[in-house]
């Protein structure tokens, strides 16, 4: 990710989301700096869209909706990402949700220790979050986190074979891994 400096913090949350809104790139907003989003590899976006498309074939869609890489996550900490995918309580917020209850991040070279780092610390302060995957793109390697008692977080396992069926209880979902990469 590249910094982007500012003159000065922005104001408001306004403020940040007038500059998104006119800008051709997009921006996280962590620690009052924005840091640009680059964009995405074809294999990212297969993933990326075979997930979201599985996922809303089965989610209850009067109890969650989902999101794309276009829509923000606000963290406890008032900081803003731009998830790949998330899947979130009804939010009535324009420009974000702070209720995901998944978080789904394809990984690439230049995210891949921020996102299984840093940005799972953030994602993790919000009360809803019960599951954050990180999916590889190019190989079959999909790392699965879930909240558990006493609000600790725990590797589930990291799936690599096709017939490997990640479960989401709390969603009433379960998906194949031969099905998000479509093998």
């Amino acid at each position: 990710m590249k910094e982007v400096v500012l003159s000065k913090p922005f104001d408001s949350e306004e403020d940040y989301f007038l500059f998104e809104e006119k800008s051709e790139l997009k921006h996280e907003y962590i620690n009052s700096t924005l840091f640009e989003i680059s964009g995405a590899s074809k294999y990212h976006n297969r993933i990326e869209r075979r997930f979201a498309n599985l996922i809303e074939q089965f989610l209850d869609k009067n109890l969650y909706e989902v999101y794309g890489e276009g829509f923000k996550v606000k963290t406890p900490d008032g900081n803003f990402f731009y998830p790949d995918i998330t899947v979130s309580l009804p939010e009535s917020e324009r420009y974000y949700t702070n209720k995901p209850v998944l978080i789904v991040e394809v990984l690439s070279d230049s995210t891949r220790a921020f996102d299984l780092s840093d940005k799972f610390i953030q994602y993790r302060k919000c009360e809803t979050l019960e599951y954050y995957l990180c999916i590889e793109p190019e190989k079959k390697v999909i790392y699965f986190f879930q909240r558990v008692d006493n609000n600790e977080w725990m590797v589930e396992e990291a799936y690599t074979d096709d017939e490997a069926v990640i479960s989401l209880p709390k969603l009433n979902i379960s998906l194949a891994v031969k099905d998000i990469y479509n093998s």
